[in-house]
């Protein structure tokens, strides 16, 4: 596969929405798809034509800016209820002025041309004032900061090494057009010598894709970023990219390519100890028990725990303890099983509390309820259920995943609910109660 994503469709999109602005006339929709194109020209790393085209748009929005009837017309939508809702029209031209003159600074850094980046950030500045424009003054302070520091922008002059932590930095600042740019830079700077660095340029230039919704490009990247680090022999940062990799085509409904994945890790990290062996014997097992193949499930997990409890990884030892009673809870082969799944999350739900890590013990309990309820165990099921929210309720809101948190207090809500009557009676045929979160420990809450 070639070292960078294909580009040139991203610019190809962004010139199609230009051209449908222009044929509605639209002000705003021709100035926000022209600012688009810029950003898509300068993602490829063609950042003369991306100065042209913002030198273009600020000289637009110049005109634009001259159309006082334009102006009442904006005003008046934005303060009249009568009016209908604001649309492309009632952008903010200052905003789409103040972004590409910032856009403008950075292509024109990445051309050499400081002077003028400089120029460009000063008539930028005066447009990050006020409030509401936070997000303006923090891009603004960052290329500012570069400008500064003539080694980080001068090609010539910074390391690929360098420019990755860059693009970390940037991608955590919640840039990812500007961490995918970097990154690519570093990914076509490294020599057949610098596979460590180029791994770690891909994983950035993944992640940045990912953040920007280009799932199969970030796939394509992130594949070779994996084998990069197993080529460099960093095993740990390999199998961390595998878990995250795996995990993400198996939501995507790629289960069979997300098993391959893990396989391959793990033979290529045979000399990687066994707690790398542990962590992707338990997300093998997990994903094979989503794979809907529980015999293959339960035998890697046993493998997994047996391999984690021969380590001093407490966490490690817990995570393939839960993952094994989650297959032996929702899929007993014996009566004994049902047992063991409870033994399994106690013993869990200790080592998490006594590691800090309130709340996967949460979902400890929660499992173990939710078994309980199925056993027809109903006081042992309310007790469960009710430890589980009360837990939920009190984890900090840092601790609380925002994808599936209010879901699992609502699944809890809704078992204490029913086990509130006088007379349960068959509830455990209510397909809606008792439900197994499964490894993902997630449910839908009440009317989804």
């Amino acid at each position: 596969m070639a070292d960078e994503p294909d580009e040139a469709a991203g610019v190809q999109a962004a010139q199609a929405e230009l051209e449908a602005a222009l044929t509605t006339g639209d002000t705003g929709a021709i100035a926000v798809a022209q600012l688009r194109l810029g950003g898509a020209l300068a993602l490829m790393g063609d950042d003369g034509a991306a100065v042209a085209r913002f030198e273009e748009l600020l000289r637009y929005l110049d005109l634009a800016e001259r159309d006082e009837e334009r102006e009442n017309q904006r005003r008046l939508r934005m303060i009249s209820p009568a009016a209908p809702p604001p649309g492309a029209s009632d952008v903010d031209l200052s905003v789409l002025a103040t972004t590409a003159r910032i856009a403008m600074a950075e292509s024109l850094l990445a051309l050499g041309r400081r002077e003028d980046a400089g120029h460009a950030l000063d008539l930028a500045a005066p447009g990050t004032r006020g409030f509401g424009k936070g997000w303006l003054r923090k891009r603004h302070a960052a290329v500012a900061s570069r400008l500064g520091d003539p080694g980080s922008s001068s090609p010539d002059m910074v390391t690929a090494a360098e420019q990755v932590a860059a693009a970390d930095t940037v991608l955590a600042e919640g840039r990812p057009e500007e961490a995918a740019r970097l990154a690519l830079t570093a990914i076509g700077r490294c020599t057949d010598e610098q596979a460590l660095t180029r791994a770690q340029a891909r994983q950035v230039l993944g992640m940045a894709l990912g953040a920007l919704g280009r799932d199969d490009d970030a796939t394509s990247v992130l594949r070779d970023s994996h084998a990069d680090y197993l080529a460099a022999g960093d095993l740990s940062s390999a199998t961390a990219v595998a878990v995250a990799l795996a995990w993400n085509l198996a939501q995507r409904g790629d289960r069979q390519g997300a098993i391959d994945l893990i396989r391959v890790t793990l033979s290529g990290t045979e000399s990687g100890g066994a707690q790398l062996r542990a962590t992707l014997l338990t997300d093998l097992g997990s994903l094979q028990d989503q794979d809907g193949d529980r015999s293959a499930a339960r035998t890697t997990l046993e493998g997994a725990l047996a391999t984690a409890e021969a380590t001093d990884d407490a966490v490690l030892a817990a995570d393939a303890r839960h993952s094994l009673a989650v297959v032996l809870a929702a899929h007993p082969a014996a009566p004994d099983d049902s047992v063991e799944a409870l033994s399994l999350l106690d013993g869990s739900r200790r080592a998490y509390l006594a590691a800090g890590l309130p709340d996967r013990a949460c979902g400890c309990d929660h499992e173990a309820a939710a078994l309980l309820g199925r056993l027809g165990s109903w006081d042992a099921a309310r007790t469960r259920y009710q430890r589980a929210l009360d837990a939920y309720r009190a984890l900090p809101e840092d601790q609380r995943d925002t994808g599936s948190w209010p879901d699992e207090v609502a699944d809890c809500e809704t078992n204490l609910a029913a086990l509130a009557v006088a007379h349960p009676g068959d509830l455990a045929d209510d397909p809606r109660l008792f439900r197994s979160g499964g490894h993902a420990m997630s449910h839908r809450s009440p009317g989804h």
